[in-house]
């Protein structure tokens, strides 16, 4: 194993003012205070993070002075049990009420005008979510970025399947959450059982997360409160950012597709559709040079920082009535891969596409507009000991090198669908729905990829979609909720879909019913089968239409 970074606090920048924000129970959190240059009375904007105010991760001193050269206050807080905060280490326990109790706290200083907003990406976007639980009478709006309610959990779908459980989960655990610091490590994923390599890495920590460990010992407490206790909260407006190549979109449109058909919430809501991946690479700069990584230039910082954090500035003005009017501002922006900005009432948008794509056998595995009259079956037999692997070095940034995917479809373990060139620029919009009529064991995993190919056999992600089998399918669907799309299919690119029951080291690789796939050992490979073609074919859906599984509210 190499070796283990450990990363404490970086220095409190000069021009930051600090304070030791009490809680309920007697705990203090640090945060950074970046006043306005008056240091009137103004509305302040709350960051609550995990990843060290003053690291160089999140940039939180260029954000917090970003807003107060815009007429905000900001207040950028470490989360209980973080780098300078006092307080056990806990994920997800005490965020609603240290939310609220922060956002009372502001409210009594002298330079809060008794206006709050919250702003924040990955797990600093959900603390936000998290607030608007907490339902304090100050927050008047949220912007959470690529986060959702249920961060990090598998979500259960109620139709005998769920999701493929991310290994992100008990990596952040044992990286983000053994202590108050960090520790930078690489995990040998070829080790087996899985939870082996963890085991390794904390004998030689000589500490253990119990974050971790309440994974394991049958009832963790580290669960963020269901979207049930969003939904029965006062409502605040929420201006949600999801990224089209965001390993976490599934737990953003969870959060959407929830607050949308509720009507109070649905009333407040907005969206922005970007093309960007978790770590806000764009595929506009994809793949990146070291040139244009914001991580590693300052300069390159300085002109991300207007497209980061205008919008919410925007939204924050509306709501606020300091400037524009948020009845104006669109219900939803959406980004176009390849393409434009558009604007929508709606998502699905009233542009969106009514696109049916037939999975067919013959003469080769294909993407076709008619369901041929015959059924014919496809196989794949699954090796857990040889896993399909995932795309790209880092799931949170796929858009850093964007991988090429084409050499993955001559594996026998992937089924690759593929249509005919499209003769002029096809737009994808909508919601992506893959319909399989399928024969696997209980504790299968179906995994599929949606892609662009291009003339020369290059295959790029556009999105992707992954269930786990609670029970058998005997010839029965199986849904498979690719999420959203807003994607540009260039003239003589081809759409394709790959079919396949593993993504690793991204998503642990299935074991049977029952087990744990942290401890089991990989067993023999088995075969699955698609039927395609007939009275039930199996199908891609792109546009308004979704299945019944999407239409609930998953509240749970």
């Amino acid at each position: 194993m190499p070796n283990i970074k450990r990363t404490g606090p970086a220095p409190v920048p000069d021009d930051a003012g600090q304070a030791m924000i009490p809680m309920r129970d007697g705990v203090r959190l640090a945060a950074d205070l970046y006043l306005s240059d008056d240091g009137g009375p103004a509305a302040v904007v709350l960051v609550r993070l995990p990843y060290d105010k003053d690291g160089e991760y999140c940039f939180m001193p260029e954000i917090g002075r970003y807003f107060a050269a815009r007429g905000y206050h900001a207040v950028v807080q470490d989360v209980r049990g973080k780098y300078r905060s006092e307080g056990a280490t806990e994920f997800a326990v005490h965020e609603v009420d240290d939310g609220y109790d922060t956002i009372q706290w502001i409210t009594e200083q002298a330079w809060c005008d008794g206006a709050v907003v919250m702003w924040g990406d990955s797990y600093y976007g959900y603390t936000a979510i998290a607030g608007a639980v907490g339902g304090h009478p100050a927050l008047r709006a949220i912007a959470p970025r690529v986060t959702g309610s249920q961060l990090s959990t598998v979500l259960e779908y109620g139709d005998g399947t769920r999701d493929v459980e991310q290994t992100t989960r008990k990596f952040y655990f044992a990286s983000h959450y053994v202590d108050a610091d960090r520790y930078d490590w690489e995990p040998d994923w070829s080790a087996r059982p899985l939870r082996g390599t963890f085991e390794s890495f904390f004998e030689r920590l000589g500490r253990r997360s119990p974050n971790f460990d309440g994974e394991f010992d049958g009832g963790t407490r580290f669960m963020p409160p269901p979207v049930k206790a969003l939904l029965e909260s006062p409502p605040v407006p929420a201006l949600y950012t999801i990224g089209w190549f965001d390993n976490c979109a599934i737990w953003s449109w969870h959060d959407v597709r929830a607050l949308a058909q509720d009507p109070a919430w649905a009333e407040h809501l907005r969206l922005r559709l970007e093309a960007i991946d978790h770590e806000n690479y764009r595929l506009a700069d994809s793949p990146v040079s070291l040139e244009d990584d914001h991580a590693a230039d300052p300069a390159v910082l300085d002109r991300m920082l207007p497209r980061y954090l205008d919008p919410a500035i925007e939204f924050f003005d509306a709501v606020l009535g300091r400037s524009g009017d948020l009845a104006a501002l669109p219900r939803v922006s959406y980004e176009v891969c390849h393409g434009e900005w558009r604007e929508s009432g709606a998502w699905p948008p009233e542009q969106v596409s009514d696109l049916e794509y037939f999975l067919s056998a013959e003469p080769s595995p294909g993407l076709v507009a008619e369901a041929l009259p015959e059924e014919g079956v496809l196989r794949w037999t699954h090796d857990p000991s040889d896993p399909v692997p995932s795309l790209g070095v880092n799931p949170f940034a796929v858009l850093l090198d964007r991988p090429d995917l084409g050499p993955q479809g001559e594996r026998t373990d992937v089924l690759r669908f593929i249509a005919a060139p499209v003769s002029q620029d096809t737009d994808l919009i909508g919601t992506a729905t893959l319909l399989l009529r399928l024969s696997a064991p209980a504790g299968a995993n179906v995994h599929a990829r949606l892609l662009d190919v291009t003339p020369d056999g290059s295959a790029f992600l556009i999105t992707k979609g992954q269930i786990r089998l609670d029970v058998p399918l005997d010839d029965q669907e199986a849904v498979v909720d690719l999420l959203n799309v807003a994607y540009r299919l260039r003239t003589g690119h081809r759409l394709a879909l790959d079919v396949m029951s593993s993504d690793f080291p991204e998503y642990v690789i299935e074991c049977p019913a029952g087990d744990d796939p942290w401890d089991a050992i990989p067993g023999a490979p088995t075969t699955r089968e698609i039927t395609v073609g007939g009275a039930r074919p199996s199908c891609l859906r792109i546009g308004a239409w979704q299945p019944e599984r999407l239409r609930r509210d998953r509240v749970r």
